[in-house]
Parts: C-alpha cells; structure tokens; sequence
C-alpha cells in the first residue's frame, strides 16, 4: 500500500524521522491531506489562506528561516517520495530517462542535499532494495527514475525529462551562477516537466533581496487563493521549536537586519537590485567582445587595480557618441586579471599590458582608486601613464550611470562576467539620504566598477583634472600640477611670481614639444 508523505517521512521502517507540527503542515498542505485545527491555524499564519487546500499543489514555495529543516525534513525527503512512489516511470517513452532533481545554490549545498538523500535511502532496509546504482551526485532506481544533484549552473537542466523538482536556496542562485539563473534555471525545469501529468516544483529559501524569482512568488500569491501556486513563509523557531531561544536572542542583538532575513523569513529591507536586468540585457552589443580604436575618436580610460588578493585587476576604455541632447557611451574594451588558483597575476605585468594597449587608443592617462597602493602609480608612471585618483567613489560612479541605462544611452560589451556584476550589484539606503551601491557580501564588481567609472568621466557627470592626454617620450617628466600661491609680502610675492612665469614657460616648451611628437605620430589632443 502507498504511503501518504507524512507517513514515508515519520514511520520506522522507511525515513523514521521527526517532524515539528509546522514541517508536517506544510508537508500535509503541498499534497492537499487534511490538516488539524492547530494545522489550519499554523497553514493560515504560513500562508496567508483562510481555507485548507483541498487538492496538491504543482508548485510550492517554502520562505523559512535558517535551521527550519528545509533540507533536511522537506527538499530530501520529498525528492526521496517522488522517486519511489510518485508512479512518473509510467509517464516515460520508451528509452526516455526521468530525472527528479534537486538543485542547490553550490557544489557544497549539492553536496550536503545529496548525502541527506542517499543516506534515507541506504538506512532503510526496506528502501535499500530499490536502489539500482549510486553515483557521486545521482543515483538511479530500480523503477527507472534518477534522483540527480546539481549547483545552479544554466546547462544543468537542458535536455532532461523532469517530473519533480526541488530548487534549494533559490534567492543565492544569482550569487553562485549567473545573473539570472533563477528564472533560467524554472524555465528549464518547467520546460523538462511537459510530458508529466502530474509534476511538482518545489522552491525553497532562506529570504534575500526584494528581487527575483523568490521575492516575485510571494508578492504574487502569499495570502492569495492560487490554484496553482502555494507560497508558504515562516520563521526559523515556528518550523524548528529546539533551536535556543537564548542564542535566537543573542544573535537578534547581534545584528538585527541580518536576523530578520535570516531567523524570521523577511526581506531584506535595506537591499534591492540597482538595475534592472532588462536595463543591463539592452545595454550588451551582442557578438561584440571589443572594439578597435578608430581615428578620430577621443577615448577615457579607468582602472580597478588589484592588490593581488580575490579582487580581479581590470580596464575599461569607454568613448562618447552623438551630441548634446542624445549622446551615448560606448564601451570599446574590457580586460580582467586574477588570480588562476593559487597563482596571483604578475601586476607590474599588468600594468605593462594596460599600457600598451592604452597606446593602441592613443591614450596616456588612466583613473583608478583613490585608495590603490603607491606601487600603482609607480608602475604606471615607470610604463609613461599617468595615473589620476578618481574625486568619486563607486557608489557616485554607479549611481551617474544609472540613467544611461534607464535611458538607453550606454552600451557594453558582451561580456558575461561583468554582465553578471552589473546585474547583481544591490542599492543599499544609508542614513542621512544617502545612497550605497556595492556588489553582495560575498560576489565582486571589478569589471563592472571600471566601465562606470570610465561611463561616468566620459560623460562629464563630474570634473577630474584637466591635462593634454599625451604620450610621453622615454625619459620626459610627468607635468605636476601648480602649487597654489600665498602673497605675504611684496618681496616673496616678486619672487613667486618670477618663479611662477619661469614654470609656464617651461611647461609651454614641454607642452610644444609634446604637440610635435603628437603631429609626428599622427596623433590628435584629446581631453582638456
């Protein structure tokens, strides 16, 4: 006799596990079994709903805190009944494979996912006997089905026939793979579940940001009667009643914010997405992955250097087009240098490379940091570059770029990599009205933080030095900028204005000899 869900997770003889009232109402609820009054009450506060389901759900989003279980007493065991009593075999053709797929937020989520699933499988005398063959990430069934563990990348799902799937922690997918990989990664699973009659989408999280497929389920249906889509949120200590309400205290006192989105389920507040990915996806020059210099254009250059670290080392070269009312930045180059295992770039290197590519553009001058180390702007300096810090910070920089995008005046090299830190950079509200932009506590923006800073300069959103953008030859000394003059009295000022014409004159005959050298090269004077 086929078992309910609740009775394969709790009996003896099958998983043997406990489960909280709240962990089994939301079993109860997404297979439509009848709940108790204290079920219906929790089902209300989860969910919403006033009336208990009455039929199972195609698709169930579970928002719970840390430590509710989600792996543990949900996602496994529910890919674990699917597999053996779910009866998809009888939906598969001839030579077809069925899938039931759990899919994690990285390969040491996959990990933990796949060993809570194999290890009901081999500890259960009774269900041990179903099982057909176990590989590092999958195993296969006597009845034909392949239970299959994956991280979120795009591919994982293409070609497959999937009856059930599970997509664990779906609110960090856009962290581990690419900027969209949540909508991806449903769309293709939804895609595998065509052929089914009855297919099961289970979405589950601890909560993020207030974007993305996770936040879009609950703004759709929590609290809503859909039909075909359950969205369930509760906190850590209403799924999982042991946790200490002691240390639940200590680590609200700890961090607040982080509590809430962590322990009680919410969404973060204080973090939303900067651009919308559809901004970022009109902004790409498809098949365009750089462009080559052309004459006549003035071109602005800016760097994120790199101390060696995580960080990648990069280059942006942008360039303006059009006129006044309808100009338009386009991105002509982006470059990245990291670290390839445990081997960091060699920088000096790099800083050789910018600069023989900056010549390409008939550049000599380049922004960056104003907190990169001394050594950059003696490497750059010993390679004729001159190295200017930039008057704004990444935040002003994304911020002067975010109507280009709103507006379609920007457009970028197609480039996944920096797509994906364009995408994912997060707007963070700080006191006094101010505004931070910034890449996730755990992701990186450094080619994307060199093209707005180069986007921003190119547009004149605000005023750096004003210098001829020439090449130096061997040997020339960098012109420094003029010191201010204070007049005390006739005598010292007599003097500094003597000293102040014989400066000029010797910048005129610097600046003259330079403008030969250009005329020499074919140059042309850009910037100032």
């Amino acid at each position: 006799m086929k078992p309910n869900i609740v009775e394969f997770v709790t009996d003896p003889q099958l998983l043997g596990l406990s489960l909280s009232e709240a962990q089994e109402t939301l079993l109860r609820a997404t297979y439509g079994l009848p709940l108790t009054h204290p079920m219906l009450e929790i089902f209300q506060l989860c969910t919403g709903r006033k009336e208990a389901p009455s039929k199972p759900f195609g698709e169930v989003t579970v928002i719970a805190g840390a430590r509710a279980g989600k792996d543990s007493r949900i996602a496994a065991p529910l890919v674990t009944y699917e597999a053996l009593f779910g009866g998809h075999e009888r939906a598969l053709h001839r030579g077809e494979k069925g899938m039931i797929v759990l899919v994690a937020q990285d390969t040491r989520a996959t990990k933990v996912a796949f060993t809570y699933i194999r290890d009901y499988l081999t500890h259960s005398p009774l269900l041990a006997r179903s099982i057909d063959d176990v590989l590092t990430w999958e195993l296969t069934l006597t009845n034909g089905i392949t239970i299959a563990c994956f991280p979120c990348t795009l591919r994982s799902m293409r070609g497959f026939s999937i009856p059930v799937a599970v997509l664990d922690e779906l609110a960090f997918f856009r962290m581990e793979g690419s900027a969209d990989s949540d909508a991806e990664i449903q769309t293709s699973v939804r895609r595998g579940m065509l052929s089914f009659p009855h297919p099961r989408l289970i979405k589950i999280s601890t909560p993020y940001m207030k974007s993305g497929i996770l936040h879009d389920d609950f703004k759709r249906s929590f609290g809503q009667d859909d039909p075909d889509l359950l969205v369930w949120r509760a906190t850590s200590s209403l799924m999982n009643p042991s946790l200490s309400k002691e240390s639940l205290t200590r680590q609200q006192r700890l961090d607040p914010i982080r509590f809430a989105r962590e322990y009680e389920a919410e969404f973060s507040e204080d973090l939303s997405a900067f651009l919308p990915s559809q901004w970022v996806e009109d902004a790409i020059q498809r098949g365009h992955h750089e462009l080559p210099p052309r004459p006549g254009i003035e071109y602005v250059a800016a760097c994120d250097p790199s101390g060696g670290g995580a960080d990648a080392f990069t280059l942006a070269v942008v360039h303006v087009e059009g006129r006044a009312g309808e100009r338009k930045v386009v991105n002509d180059v982006i470059k990245g240098w990291s670290r390839v295992g445990t081997t960091a770039p060699d920088l000096v290197g790099v800083v050789k490379e910018i600069a023989d590519l900056l010549r390409q553009y008939k550049i000599s001058r380049v922004t960056g940091d104003r907190y990169a180390g001394q050594w950059v702007r003696q490497a750059f300096r010993e390679a004729h570059i001159l190295y200017l810090e930039s008057e704004r910070d990444r935040s002003q920089a994304y911020l002067e770029c975010e109507p280009l995008f709103a507006t379609g005046r920007i457009l970028i090299l197609d480039h996944p990599l920096m797509v994906r830190e364009w995408k994912q950079l997060e707007r963070r509200p700080r006191p006094g009205g101010r505004t931070q932009v910034d890449h996730p506590s755990s992701g990186h923006d450094d080619h994307a933080n060199s093209v707005a800073l180069a986007a921003s300069l190119a547009i004149g959103g605000g005023k750096e030095p004003e210098l001829y953008t020439f090449a130096l030859e061997p040997g020339d000394p960098l012109p420094q900028p003029p010191q201010p003059v204070v007049l005390t009295t006739e005598e010292q000022a007599a003097k500094e204005q003597e000293e102040a014409i014989k400066l000029a004159e010797e910048a005129r005959l610097l600046v003259d000899r330079q403008r030969r050298y250009l005329q020499q090269e074919g140059w042309t004077r850009i910037g100032g």
